[in-house]
């Protein structure tokens, strides 16, 4: 995410530079010669400033990180996309199309804010551009990263039937990525096959079968587990348990902060009485 924090790329620099010219200024000092006057000396230099890059970075990458995770929790944990549009618009404009995976981190949830804030067209550009980083990334294991980063903003603006064909390549594309981080991309990727094939088959037990396993798992932010209490709900009602749905409302209507699905909830639960 660093690259996209100017602030923090300017920091980075300055360490980086400044290490080498303090060190330069005290060499003279003990070896009574200036630093670039021998190769030695050159290569020392060199090694510096690479250090202060890798210092700076993993300074500033981590800050960087937190900033971002900051805008998102507002999202994700606060239930409030007015909050992350607003607040991480100037993140946002910052990233450039075909981006890397971190960019398409923030970038699918910031698309997704914008949906459940009405604003379909600037979200569908940001998915237009996520599905172009997508084909424009070379190693399997940075299109993994982005194509998950991208599945649930696929479905949510798309519909099940585009995200299930995402999750498919996912699970195809595991198979080319060595490493530990292959198999927990590849469970990501077959529960959501799992979830989207129920919805497709339109079996409202599955669904809120499905869906009450993510709503009771507080591992998940609060927002996937609001978003899917409401499918929850929409299932009890076609399964005609009209208790169940209510309980499912009032989770949603409780815990939605100001998303759109806790005003539909609320006035669900006024009709229902």
């Amino acid at each position: 995410m660093l690259p996209y924090f100017r602030r923090y790329s300017i920091y980075v620099s300055i360490i980086a530079i400044a290490l080498p010219v303090v060190v330069s200024t005290v060499w003279p000092l003990v070896t009574g010669q200036m630093m670039a006057a021998s190769i030695t000396g050159m290569v020392a230099m060199f090694a510096l400033f690479v250090l202060g890059l890798f210092v700076g970075y993993a300074v500033f990458g981590k800050r960087a990180d937190a900033e971002a995770e900051k805008y998102l929790a507002k999202y994700n944990d606060d239930c409030d996309p007015k909050a992350l549009v607003d607040e991480g618009a100037k993140l946002a404009s910052s990233i450039r199309f075909p981006c890397d995976q971190s960019g398409s981190w923030f970038m699918a949830y910031y698309a997704q804010a914008l949906l459940d804030l009405g604003e379909v067209d600037k979200a569908k550009e940001v998915l237009s551009g996520l599905r172009a980083s997508l084909l424009a990334a070379k190693k399997p294991v940075v299109k993994v990263g982005i194509l998950a980063n991208l599945l649930p903003l696929e479905e949510k603006a798309e519909g099940p039937a585009a995200a299930q064909a995402l999750a498919q390549e996912g699970v195809r594309l595991c198979g080319e990525v060595p490493g530990a981080g292959a198999a927990q991309f590849r469970e990501f990727f077959e529960s959501q096959q799992k979830v989207l094939q129920a919805e497709l088959s339109d079996n409202p037990a599955d669904i809120a079968r499905l869906s009450a396993s993510i709503v009771g798992n507080d591992r998940y932010p609060m927002r996937i587990r609001v978003e899917y209490a409401w499918c929850e709900a929409s299932a009890q009602y076609k399964l005609g348990d009209l208790a169940k749905e209510k309980e499912c409302l009032e989770f949603v209507a409780s815990h939605g902060g100001k998303l759109a699905l806790a005003a539909k909830a609320k006035e669900r639960l006024a009709k229902l009485g």
